[in-house]
């Protein structure tokens, strides 16, 4: 049995190794081909998951088994951890190909490191002046997207930070920056290894379970393959919580603002700790975080950049969209009624749901108990993302990460169907396919609702 389990975990990865090379060799308007690549590699990942299960139940020792007895046994941890980074280092020199925002991380990097607050220009302004500052800037802003040109970013303070150092350490080699933020990224994501495992040793979890993140195709495609950074939102995030259920809440405090910093979306995060903490602790660790997030922002601080960041992120709740949900049927029955596009009333009206439902959570929930906080946590993510106007794959990351420590399985469905999406990118007039659409989330609301309603254990993978 221990050698059957070596050679399945050997094979799975090597399959694993070949199709990360074909998918990334595809173009994003290839989606049958792209999406046949992925629901394979999503295969091999859950024959990983499986191995990764039986050896844990009967308590053997593993090789890798990536060139066989080449390597020694070594504890099951080892093994996955580095089958993880050999799977990431197969992408270390792709340029992302599902995605262009990369382009626009390194303009903003070469704006800040050049003296320019990249809150106050649009790309489309600074073009026109030659941008002589910027390397490759023409085709940077060529390729970059209209939406990202004509538009204020949107990134904090800490991530123009990352793109900066990427773009000083890049020079002027566009791949040469991809390869740093790549870097940047891996090493969240080993972070997101240690400090995962440290969680469920506390929990009392079995620790094979980090693989559902640290080997799923969607956080090495999402993440490492085509650089965002909720990847490195994910690390800081997990630490603030680990940190916060060690007793450790001055290290939370940090990593919770470095979270914020980097990505905003950690906010959602603090009224569940109110009854972890008590309200009078809550306030102190709520006035403590703003801290640290108002001396990341106080370097760029102006009137011009809260107008200007403001309306940047405003956008995303009233003026894009892409694969909703709830929204969409809004939108449909606004359609019936009013005849045109009710996204700016829909835009102001999902927040607050999703709001009041997060109130709900950090109130009516026992979030004193771990497993419960972190479950609430993937909860108000999913209803964050249930409720929004726009759904990009990769806003996944955190609902995902975090239902590792849960019993819940259904974002591990939702990673793979997400990958529907992309057909979007299939056509010259980025149509979205309603009926792939739809697939997808009833597919996760199917799951979620079996294992809220029917099943009190966790399905898709036995945590014994």
């Amino acid at each position: 049995m221990e050698r059957r389990l070596s050679n399945a975990l050997g094979i799975l990865t090597i399959i694993s190794i070949v199709l990360y090379s074909l998918f990334f060799s595809l173009a994003r308007k290839e989606f049958l081909q792209l999406f046949t690549t992925y629901t394979i590699l999503f295969v091999a990942f859950i024959g990983l998951c499986y191995v990764a299960q039986q050896v844990t139940r009967q308590n053997l020792e593993i090789a890798p088994a990536i060139l066989g007895k080449w390597f020694y046994k070594m504890p099951l941890i080892g093994a996955l951890f580095l089958i993880g980074l050999i799977l990431r280092l197969v992408l270390l020199q792709n340029t992302p190909h599902l995605s262009q925002d990369f382009l626009r991380f390194i303009w903003d990097g070469h704006q800040l490191l050049n003296g320019y607050n990249p809150y106050l220009h649009l790309p489309d302004e600074v073009i026109t002046t030659g941008a002589s500052h910027i390397p490759n800037a023409a085709f940077l802003h060529a390729n970059m997207g209209e939406l990202s040109s004509s538009n204020y970013t949107n990134y904090p303070p800490l991530n123009q930070l990352f793109f900066a150092v990427a773009s000083w350490l890049g020079g002027d080699s566009i791949l040469a920056s991809v390869l740093w933020m790549r870097v940047f990224l891996i090493l969240a994501d080993i972070g997101v290894f240690i400090y995962g495992i440290k969680l469920l040793k506390l929990l009392g979890k079995p620790l094979w379970l980090i693989a559902l993140y640290y080997l799923n195709p969607f956080v090495i495609v999402e993440l490492t393959g085509n650089l965002h950074w909720e990847g490195m939102m994910a690390f800081f995030l997990l630490l603030a919580i680990y940190y916060l259920l060690v007793y450790k809440k001055w290290q939370s405090v940090l990593f919770m603002g470095y979270g914020i910093l980097l990505k905003l979306l950690p906010v959602m995060v603090l009224p569940l700790l109110v009854r972890k903490l008590r309200f009078k602790k809550a306030i102190l660790y709520y006035i403590a975080v703003a801290a640290v997030v108002l001396m990341g922002f106080t370097p760029f601080i102006s009137q011009d950049l809260i107008d200007k960041y403001g309306a940047s992120v405003g956008l995303w709740f009233g003026n894009f969209e892409f694969n909703g949900s709830v929204y969409y049927l809004v939108r449909y029955v606004g359609y019936e009624v009013t005849g045109y596009n009710i996204i700016q009333t829909a835009g102001k009206i999902l927040p607050l749901i999703t709001v009041l439902i997060i109130l709900i959570l950090s109130f009516k929930r026992k979030n004193e108990q771990p497993e419960i906080l972190l479950s609430s946590i993937v909860f108000a993510f999913f209803t964050y993302l249930l409720f929004s106007t726009t759904v990009h794959p990769w806003y996944l990351t955190i609902p995902l990460l975090f239902s590792v420590f849960t019993r819940y399985r259904f974002m591990v469905i939702w990673s793979f169907t997400v990958f529907l999406s992309y057909d979007a990118y299939s056509n010259v007039y980025f149509e979205e396919n309603h009926l792939f659409i739809a697939v997808q989330y009833m597919v996760v609301l199917l799951v979620f609702g079996w294992e809220i309603f029917v099943n009190n254990s966790s399905t898709v993978f036995k945590t014994d």
